[in-house]
Order: structure tokens, then C-alpha cells, then sequence
């Protein structure tokens, strides 16, 4: 959780960045300072992960005040804030991890957080555990030499009681005892449980200093922690959530959440309670797709675009309008064969399982 630090002395200015920081996932505070002095001294009793500066500003310029926070030597990121470019190549030469020209937008905004998260994985240790839950389930662990293994858990029970706490994260024993082992008496559940829980322990926490892939259970909770704990699923909801919040969409949070998306959640394993969230991921992953092609579309690369229409399809193929949308991109391309070629196939397809025709015409399509 990121610590940030807002000093500006624009009262108006500070509260418009602290509201759409505040919108942000993994910030736990903004403390806000229109004294440059105040914002010095406050940094030098508590830690702060990043302070964005205004430039103009009496007495301590921004400039001079980033001087004296990264003089403290405790890898404070900077980020200027101010309504002129003049001082850009100033502001980079003195290592400022951004520089963003007011007004500030939610998705100027959002690129400045990607890239301060970037910048802060490739500084932070490697974790110790990685869960991949997209196209299958693998867990794997970095071991005392450096190297990457997989762990293979007990058995099918276990795995899934893994899955379950992986996919949930908090639980209560009773939810876990009503999902998974619903058919026993209670008393024989939470049997059941407490030693499908000591073999996933026993597997996966081979550092007992709690720095990766531990449970923590109370009396009636379960949770994993995710401290040092690398997932896919978490990233990709994590950048789903990004996206949102940018208006204009972010092509790097695009392009990085559809090569997470491998393939269906727990794909091979028939666990009911996954069913809806693997649906959810699926919409969600199918409108990145559709948004990165209409990225891709609004700077004329037609190419990248019909790929990601492609991709579509081999997800959901009978979404007719990506069909149409592949042909117009293979008309526009000079492409005429595989345009009919694209439509004969849809047309197969709608007969084969609906026993219906396209709704639209050859003709109609390549005009």
C-alpha cells in the first residue's frame, strides 16, 4: 500500500489530485500540505512512498524541495504537478519519477500510478510464491537457491480448498464446510478441513516467516495472505479496476491485462462455486479485447485490431457482430477472399447451431 504526500500551495489544486488519487486501488493515505515547510517536516517523520510537488511555489520551490526529500535517502519517488512544461527536462534530469501538466486527468493519472508500481515491482524482492489460476491452477515457489518449483499439492480435495481460498482470499469455515464438503455432518466437515488445510501448509509454507502464500485462521475465518504472493487474478482485477476509472483507457493496463487472461479460470477443473466468477472474468476479458481493438482502431492499425477481434471469437464465436466486424477489416485491408471466407464460416456456424442464416448479407457486408 502506497503512502503518498500532496504539496501545492493551490488549495483547489490539492483537493482535485487528492479526490482522484483517492479513487485509486492500494493508496492507504494522502496527507496534503500547501506549505512546502509543513510538507518537508511531515516527511521527515513518517515514511512516504511518493510526494507530488508543485513547481511554483513561495519560499521552496518545488524543485528544491524534491532536492530535500530524496536528500533523505529513503527512495522517495517525485512527481511534479505543475501548469507549465517549462521545467520538464529540468524535472527529469533530476530523476523525478513523472511529470504531468495541470489540468490533471483520472487517466494522466492513471499511467503516472501504473508507472510507479512498475518502477516499485522491478525494487521489490521477488516473491516467494506465484499462483496462477487462469488456463488450469499451477502454484509455484522460488527455493532458497533462487530457483522456481512447482508444488504439487496431496490431492484433488486439496487443490481445490486451495483454489477456493486462492479465488475468495477471506472465508469462513463455514463457508468452506457448506462448499466443499456440504454432504458431511459439521463435526466431520471441519475434520476434514483442519487437515486439508495442515497438508496445504505443509506444501506451501516452507518459509515460516510468513513471507509468502501463509494462512492465517481465526476462530472463524480463513484467509491467504497475499504478502509476497504473486497472482494473476489479482493483477488482472486489480488493472479491470484501473481501467474503469480512465475515461480514455490506458493502452499499457490494456495490453498487460489481456496477456494475463491465459485462458478460463481453473480451466479443467469442475468446481461449481468458480463458475460465476469465471464468467465475470471471461465479460470482463472479452470488453478488454474489444476495447484494445477500438484503441488500435482509432490509430488506424487495422492489423493489431482484427487479432484482437480474432481472439474474441475463439472465446465466444457467435458473437455475429465480431464476425462483421473481421470482414469489414478484411474489405478494408484489400482482403476481399478471407472477408467471404470469414462469412462462410459464420454462416456454417449459425446454421450448424442455430439452424439460422446471418442476419446480414454478403453483399451488404463488403459495401
Amino acid at each position: 500500500m502506497l503512502r503518498l504526500m500532496i504539496v501545492d500551495d493551490e488549495e483547489m489544486a490539492v483537493r482535485r489530485l487528492k479526490r482522484l488519487l483517492s479513487e485509486i486501488d492500494g493508496i492507504e493515505s494522502i496527507e496534503t500540505f500547501l506549505d512546502p515547510q509543513e510538507g518537508y517536516d511531515y516527511a521527515q517523520a513518517h515514511n512516504v512512498d511518493v510526494a507530488f510537488l508543485d513547481i511554483s511555489m513561495p519560499d521552496i520551490n518545488g524543485m528544491r524541495l524534491s532536492e530535500l526529500l530524496t536528500g533523505m535517502g529513503r527512495g522517495m519517488d517525485i512527481v511534479f504537478v505543475t501548469g507549465s512544461d517549462d521545467y520538464a527536462v529540468r524535472a527529469y534530469a533530476m530523476n523525478a519519477l513523472d511529470y504531468i501538466v495541470k489540468p490533471v486527468t483520472s487517466e494522466r493519472l492513471a499511467a503516472t500510478m501504473e508507472k510507479i508500481r512498475r518502477v516499485r515491482r522491478q525494487e521489490e524482492p521477488v516473491p516467494n510464491l506465484e499462483v496462477r489460476l487462469f488456463d488450469g491452477l499451477r502454484i509455484m515457489r522460488r527455493t532458497s537457491e533462487g530457483k522456481q518449483e512447482t508444488i504439487r499439492l496431496r490431492s484433488p480435495k486439496t487443490e481445490e480448498l486451495f483454489a477456493f481460498l486462492a479465488c475468495k482470499r477471506t472465508v469462513t469455515r463455514e463457508e468452506v464446510t457448506d462448499t466443499l464438503w456440504q454432504d458431511l455432518a459439521p463435526d466431520n466437515a471441519l475434520k476434514n478441513l483442519n487437515s486439508t488445510l495442515y497438508f496445504i501448509r505443509k506444501a506451501v509454507e516452507f518459509d515460516r516467516s510468513g513471507s509468502g502464500g501463509g494462512i492465517t485462521t481465526t476462530g472463524s475465518e480463513i484467509r491467504l495472505e497475499s504478502d509476497g504472493l504473486q497472482c494473476d487474478l489479482y493483477e488482472f482485477q486489480r488493472l479491470i479496476k484501473e481501467i474503469r476509472r480512465a475515461p480514455g483507457r490506458n493502452a499499457s493496463m490494456l495490453e498487460q491485462a489481456e496477456a494475463l487472461y491465459t485462458g478460463p479460470l481453473l480451466k479443467g477443473r469442475a468446481y461449481d462455486w468458480a463458475s460465476e466468477l469465471s464468467r465475470s472474468l471471461e465479460r470482463h476479458y472479452l470488453d478488454l479485447l474489444d476495447l484494445t481493438a477500438q484503441h488500435h482502431l482509432s490509430h488506424e492499425r487495422l492489423l493489431q485490431a482484427l487479432h484482437c477481434y480474432s481472439e474474441m471469437l475463439k472465446t465466444d464465436a457467435m458473437r455475429e457482430d465480431i464476425h462483421y466486424k473481421m470482414m469489414g477489416l478484411y474489405a478494408a485491408l484489400g482482403r476481399k477472399n478471407e472477408a467471404v471466407r470469414q462469412y462462410r464460416e459464420l454462416e456454417q456456424l449459425l446454421q450448424r447451431e442455430l439452424g439460422t442464416l446471418p442476419e446480414r448479407r454478403l453483399e451488404d457486408v463488403l459495401v
